[in-house]
């Protein structure tokens, strides 16, 4: 190859845009702060070695670090072949050395222990392109070009861009080159920001992201960062992805492990280096994201029985030892994440430990949409064929969503064409419309809860959805949407009122068909599972039954093994649903008018706003406001005895 000089080379825009990846790697590589590092660079796949060569040239010039050394290691036509002969040498000889790492090269593991980290370098990112043209060319290329580039490999993209070819050319040349990446070969690594319907978690995050940065430049100590969280939901809202994005927005490393890895290594002396040793790489790798998944299998003391007590209860120890830290564990956020946040030991939520919890729900309409374009990249698809995607795909996760758009990529891509939205429903489980009499049920007992919760204002409506279609696998066809107040006593009465609201659908059902249905119970987080544990917690734990005393029940597993085992709480609170469920089909029988109306609404509109909802309902029964919030104030001071 013709010897160009560096100062030509440098200039080009294939240069610059790699410059821009280079520069993000080396900032997470520390090579900024000052002391003198030994890191590898690994490269993406397909990357001309030389051009990243001189971006990294430029970059270590440009910020005073002349002292550092390049060098290379390429990958070898077999394996065993690469010559890491200069790489060894800088990395025993020399105190600054960055190696450039081709893709597929096999690292010696001489190599591996003496550099101090390797990190990944990004593959083409469209805002690179973008930034790049305007540095070194001068060019203002829309990001919508640039996304359409950036999909093609780097090498004919560059020779496509030429000085003064206009973009409209440099994309027929290269449409016409049939050398179309139809999927890059990196994984989608989201930023924080990029992410929709985490809420709560969503801020801390954010908040994160400043306190890390303000940590950095001592403006603030280790004490004053929040550094553990808790992370639960049902599989596949996105747990590990949200770790891994707030990694990303931080710019610092990521380490993901489970309470199932670490149960592997053996037995207990092996779990616990193993323990140990994910919290050393992180410290080592500081600051660090660290998360582990399946926290909850490390399990509660309280509950462990059996053979393996002891050996459970110093799993447990180590862990509360590890991230209370010799030295507060400096430098580590820890992520525990999970299905089941109520088997989580109380104690690993202390403060200084998992001192934040926030519950992740399944993705809304808005985020679902969202969720599709981010994984479709590049992709165009009409914002019309998104809604449509996004409305097919009710009641599914996070998860759901990436696999159904990785399906139909994979599809596309042997077809060698766009993905187009059929793609991508064709993957979608068979949605079917909800017969008129299923729909019914389905109005009928959400307006149940409706009319009873109003009637004694547990909370107010924010709106009620009951679902034209039903999705294969899903349960759930339509929901209240409550806006629960959090007060900071609870009496008797106030949990009577929530437990007859659960029970509203059951006596909605009966009311109006003579019996109910199978919607109400039979699963976890069903209205009837709730509010027994609600009225378990009502005779066992607050002494707001029959007896005065205390039963340690703090999960719905031994909630459920406190009624097996003990008669006299089992029958107190089967009198407790008896006698709300007797009160909620009083109150729905009164308000029968008002749910019928609000039914049959609800069967044109499928959605109806709160105020609506109220507006309603209390226009039907004929009863004021003002007499509805006497009521309620008279059912929340428990003034009355409970209805019998």
């Amino acid at each position: 190859m013709r010897s160009i000089p560096l100062s030509e080379r440098a200039s080009t825009l294939e240069v610059h845009t790699y410059a821009c990846a280079v520069r993000t790697a080396l900032r997470r590589g520390k090579i900024f702060l000052g002391a003198n590092r030994l890191l590898g660079l690994r490269l993406p796949g397909g990357a001309w070695i030389d051009a990243y060569k001189d971006a990294t040239e430029t970059i270590l010039k440009s910020a005073g670090l002349d002292r550092y050394v390049i060098t290379t290691l390429s990958a070898a036509p077999k394996p065993g072949e690469a010559d890491a002969t200069d790489a060894i040498y800088f990395t025993t000889f020399k105190a600054a050395v960055v190696v450039l790492i081709q893709d597929g090269a096999t690292i010696p593991k001489e190599l591996e222990v003496g550099l101090d980290d390797i990190i990944d370098v990004a593959d083409i990112d469209p805002r690179h392109l973008v930034a790049a043209a305007k540095s070194s060319v001068a060019l203002d290329m829309p990001l919508d070009i640039a996304r359409k580039l950036a999909v093609y490999p780097a090498r004919t993209l560059f020779l496509a861009l030429r000085p003064g070819r206009s973009l409209d050319v440099v994309l027929e040349k290269l449409e016409a080159s049939k050398e179309v990446k139809f999927e890059k070969a990196k994984p989608w690594k989201p930023r924080l920001e990029e992410l929709e319907g985490y809420g709560e978690a969503k801020r801390w995050g954010l908040d994160l992201i400043v306190d890390l940065n303000d940590w950095r430049q001592n403006k603030i100590t280790w004490d004053d960062v929040s550094s553990g969280l808790l992370l639960s939901g049902p599989p596949g809202t996105g747990k590990t992805m949200f770790a891994a994005a707030l990694a990303q927005s931080c710019g610092v490393n990521f380490v993901a492990t489970s309470s199932a890895q670490w149960q592997s290594k053996g037995h207990l002396g092996d779990m616990l280096k193993a323990m140990r040793r994910s919290f050393r790489e992180a410290e080592i790798m500081g600051p660090t994201i660290l998360l582990i998944d399946e926290i909850d299998s490390i399990g509660d003391r309280s509950a462990f029985t059996g053979q393996n007590v002891d050996y459970n209860i110093e799993v447990v120890n180590a862990l509360l030892e590890l991230l209370d830290g010799s030295e507060g564990r400096t430098g580590v956020v820890v992520i525990g994440a999970t299905n089941f946040p109520d088997k989580v030991d109380p104690a690993l939520r202390r403060p200084g430990r998992l001192d934040r919890h926030y519950e992740l729900e399944l993705p809304d309409i808005d985020t679902r949409a969202q969720i599709v374009r981010l994984h479709l990249g590049v992709h165009e698809i009409g914002a019309d064929d998104i809604r449509t995607i996004a409305m097919a795909t009710v009641g599914r996760s996070g998860a759901d969503l990436k696999q159904y758009v990785a399906d139909a990529r994979r599809q596309a891509r042997r077809q060698r064409r766009a993905v187009q939205a059929t793609d991508i429903l064709g993957f979608v489980p068979a949605i079917k419309p909800l017969d008129r009499d299923e729909r019914r049920i389905a109005c009928v007992h959400e307006a149940g809860h409706a009319a009873v919760g109003l009637e004694l204002s547990v909370a107010d409506i924010n709106l009620v959805a009951v679902a034209k279609q039903k999705v294969a696998g899903q349960a759930m066809q339509g929901y209240v949407q409550w806006d629960i107040p959090s007060p900071s006593f609870s009496n008797r009465q106030s949990y009577l009122n929530k437990i007859a609201m659960l029970l509203g659908g059951i006596a909605a059902e009966r009311t109006v068909f003579g019996e109910h249905f199978d919607g109400a119970g039979g699963f976890v987080g069903s209205d009837l599972q709730i509010a027994t544990d609600l009225a378990t917690l009502i005779v066992a734990a607050f002494a707001m039954g029959d007896t005065m005393a205390y039963t340690h029940a703090p999960s719905p597993e031994l909630l459920q093994r406190l009624r097996e085992n003990d008669l006299g709480v089992r029958q107190q609170v089967e009198r407790v649903l008896s006698e709300q469920l007797a009160r909620a089909c009083e109150i729905v029988g009164r308000n029968r008018t008002g749910i019928e109306r609000l039914v049959s609404t609800l069967e044109e509109l499928e959605v109806m706003p709160g105020d609506d909802v109220r507006a309603l309902l209390t226009h039907a029964t004929g009863t004021s406001e003002k007499q509805k919030s006497r009521r309620s104030k008279r059912d929340l001071r428990g003034a009355s005895p409970p209805d019998k």
